[in-house]
């Protein structure tokens, strides 16, 4: 079992999880996907689609979050925030707080979404997490690698 703690005050961050591979959305069944409840009419559901199953995390390989910058062959905007992202259940965090700047933590109708970067804060004041949690995305909590220490 592993957990992971604050590295700038060594507080406990997450519960006792087991590692195991990033679903892919494309080609991975895993993904953990609570009942389908019946949407309003907007389209929200009180059950979204969650990456993790509780208890889980992966590493994500690759970048994640901000800055955005330009992909030349496809003309489009990439994420190339860092490598290494820690990917949780939302509800696999503790001891988690807002971002102390109320501007990072933007988000839509339903909860934050991560775009402007890390939205979380241990309770020592260092930043260390983004929360994914608006009903237009995949729900999952990243741990920035560099915040955290890991303990196997």
């Amino acid at each position: 079992m592993t957990t992971f703690q604050c590295r700038t005050c060594g507080r406990a961050l997450t519960r006792a999880l087991t590692e195991r591979p990033l679903p892919h959305p494309d080609v991975d069944a895993e993904w953990h996907r609570p009942d389908a409840d019946p949407t309003d009419a907007q389209g929200h559901t009180d059950g979204p689609i969650v990456r993790m199953a509780p208890g889980a995390f992966a590493v994500d390989p690759q970048p994640c979050g901000p800055p955005y910058v330009l992909d030349e062959p496809s003309g489009l905007l990439v994420e190339s925030g860092p490598r290494g992202t820690l990917v949780l259940h939302p509800d696999d965090g503790t001891g988690l707080e807002p971002h102390p700047d109320p501007a990072m933590r933007r988000g839509s109708c339903c909860g934050m979404d991560g775009e402007w970067g890390p939205n979380l804060a241990c309770a020592c004041g260092a930043v260390v997490a983004t929360v994914y949690a608006d009903c237009y995305q995949v729900q999952e909590l990243r741990l920035q690698p560099a915040a955290v220490t890991r303990h196997d």
